[in-house]
């Protein structure tokens, strides 16, 4: 829910005019289409699509995300509240619109400007396909009953189907399974001249990924720095252990996850091009034997 706000405050009062989708719209990846309403344009943002009409104040957004129905009701029932003027509630009763799907009003402010929005929830019954949020918002003065209609056409229209993200993560966790990831940068330089400082550092960054589902997790980094009247060393850390999986992001991206102990989470982007596997968008060097196996024990 705090997603879809901050993206309805975008859309709302800084996104730039329309685009040009109209009609029918499959995302086959993501195994989501649906019809956009007649006199409705869309703009594909970031994460998110964004209809405006030539005629009717307000955006109608689409955008995915990975929630379950239970907590799509719970958000909902919380509403959301942010700094800088921003806070929603349900302003009506919350509909049960099917087993997978929940809608309400909500109002309040948007940066201090007075706004209501009809917000629908659904829920993908695909494994490891995003669902969608369908959210029609415009000003508290502008709005009326036509923009749940709306909401809700396009709602009846949304089909999901089945991709290939399933597949992906089998064959991601397979591959990642009891494996060694390092990514290793350094750098140093020095200045000879009088009075100069040199210096240099070397960072390693290992994840081991162990085929009981725990992975450990050690970054070290080394720096020094010489010269008049300056002088230092440090050493490395350890951020700790927890377990991992292989999932994917509201928008289809198969993700590394590593859930911490202490309640952390870190998500890494996969990418494998060019012989080259990618953490995201860095190389890190993949290995299982030896000297690079993975501390599994």
């Amino acid at each position: 829910m705090k997603r879809i706000i901050l993206y309805l405050i975008v859309a709302l009062f800084y996104f730039p005019a329309f685009g040009q989708l109209t009609g029918h719209v499959n995302y086959e990846k993501l195994g989501i289409a649906f019809d956009i309403p007649s006199g409705w344009y869309g703009e594909e943002g970031d994460g998110m699509l964004i209809l405006r009409s030539t005629s009717i104040p307000g955006v109608i957004m689409i955008i995915p995300h990975n929630q379950t129905i239970e907590q799509l009701t719970q958000d909902a029932r919380n509403g959301i509240t942010e700094g800088d003027g921003t806070a929603l509630k349900l302003s009506g009763a919350l509909t049960t619109l099917s087993d997978r799907a929940v809608g309400g009003q909500f109002s309040g402010t948007m940066e201090w400007q007075p706004a209501t929005a009809y917000i629908i929830g659904m829920s993908n019954p695909n494994e490891h396909a995003p669902g969608v949020y369908l959210a029609a918002t415009t000003t508290k003065d502008q709005y009326n009953a036509s923009y749940q209609r709306l909401c809700e056409q396009i709602y009846q229209s949304v089909r999901f189907s089945k991709t290939n993200l399933g597949t992906e993560v089998a064959e991601w966790k397979k591959w990642l399974s009891g494996v060694r990831l390092t990514y290793m940068n350094s750098y140093y330089s020095s200045d000879y001249t009088s009075g100069g400082i040199s210096g240099g550092y070397s960072t390693e960054k290992t994840i081991d990924l162990c085929s009981k589902g725990h992975f450990n997790f050690n970054m070290n980094t080394d720096s020094s720095i010489s010269g008049d009247g300056v002088s230092g060393y440090s050493y490395g850390n350890n951020d700790g252990q927890g377990t991992w999986e292989i999932g994917v992001s509201a928008l289809g991206e198969v993700r590394l996850i590593l859930h911490f102990h202490d309640g952390k989470e870190h998500n890494y982007t996969l990418d494998y091009s060019d012989d080259e596997l990618k953490l995201n968008g860095t190389r890190y060097f993949r290995t299982t034997e030896g000297r690079y196996a993975p501390d599994c024990y």
